[in-house]
């Protein structure tokens, strides 16, 4: 029986971008998708790629139980024996320990999963000029941290005072030449000089800019309260009590209780390492849409990660990624306020 949601409408044109940049004729395509989904979105991927001359090939499989957990077996397999991997499962898969290997194989991902409808794929922030955002990274590395920046500090109207130091942890990626290709599948050791664990894949939507802070330098009150992996929107503020990079408490109402669970039966111990990441949103067109993978990139938003942060120049290796939003922060820079309520204060345009 077919219902609203399984119409296929609209403009398709962003979401074709990527494929038409990086698929040829005959590249083997293995698409990973699970029954949560919607499923709209694979379906149209595998016609746009059909139609690219690619010969693809859907993995579908039940959802599993959190994110950056490995698909099944035989998937992860397929994975090994693919041109290109395309993720569009409803947990995230780009950090999981199948995608490292394929990655370090020299196989990449073109990386769409997280729970992206195929509306999200037609407005929002997969519509920002992605040479722009490129731009607003190296300016935000630059002038909002620098080189050189030792210690930050962040505020929020929730009660959030959290520090952390990023001492030798800023890397201020390149201006875009003329030339730039937006869609292109990036090799991050050799297109950026960024030594990431290998990453090879492309993003999309994208829009932050990530820094790994040193392990064991924060401490303080985080408190979360946009967007949370797994949880999506959150109804309540979520309060990370830190020391020493280590979350000591989880306090709140229903979605601390929620988050406390669910570390518990699916994180480990490095799960509870914070902040694996703290990153700047920089897409000008991204809107809250109560899914960690587009909320986290709106202009002027942070979002702190715990457990895996090797993918962004850190050393911890976890079961388990997770990202946490802060819609208006305030962020100090060795005592200097860079950003004041959400709103950046120099300038990233370029």
């Amino acid at each position: 029986m077919m219902n609203a949601g399984s119409l296929v409408t609209g403009n398709m044109d962003y979401l074709r971008r990527p494929f038409v940049r990086n698929v040829k004729r005959g590249h083997r395509v293995l698409v990973l998708s699970d029954t949560a989904h919607d499923q709209r979105v694979w379906q149209v991927v595998q016609s746009i790629l059909s139609e690219l001359g690619a010969d693809v090939s859907v993995a579908l499989f039940e959802p599993r139980p959190a994110d950056y957990y490995d698909p099944p077996t035989m998937v992860c397999e397929s994975m090994m024996k693919s041109d290109i991997n395309v993720l569009i499962a409803s947990t995230g898969m780009l950090h999981s320990p199948a995608n490292f290997r394929a990655m370090e194989a020299g196989i990449p991902a073109i990386c769409m999963d997280g729970g992206m409808t195929l509306e999200m794929f037609q407005s929002g922030a997969v519509t920002d000029d992605m040479k722009q955002i490129a731009v607003r990274k190296h300016y935000v590395a630059k002038d909002v941290f620098g080189s050189n920046a030792r210690e930050c500090r962040v505020t929020s109207r929730y009660g959030t005072d959290f520090t952390y130091r990023v001492d030798d942890r800023i890397f201020v990626p390149p201006l875009p030449s003329k030339d730039f290709d937006p869609y292109k599948i990036i090799h991050f050791d050799k297109d950026e000089n960024r030594k990431g664990g290998n990453l090879y894949y492309y993003l999309f939507p994208t829009g932050e800019f990530n820094v790994a802070p040193i392990e064991g330098s924060a401490h303080g009150k985080l408190v979360i309260d946009l967007t949370m992996h797994h949880l999506g929107r959150l109804w309540t503020p979520i309060e990370l009590t830190v020391e020493k990079g280590r979350i000591l408490a989880i306090d709140g109402g229903a979605d601390a209780r929620i988050l406390r669970d669910y570390l518990k039966v699916y994180g480990d111990d490095n799960a509870y390492l914070c902040p694996a990441e703290a990153s700047v949103g920089v897409n000008a067109k991204a809107v809250i849409r109560g899914i960690q993978r587009e909320d986290k990139n709106i202009m002027g938003t942070m979002h702190f990660g715990l457990g895996t942060n090797i993918d962004v120049g850190g050393s911890i290796k976890s079961k388990i990624h997770m990202d946490g939003v802060i819609l208006e922060p305030t962020l100090y820079v060795d005592g200097i306020k860079k950003i004041e309520h959400g709103r950046i204060l120099v300038p990233i345009e370029g």
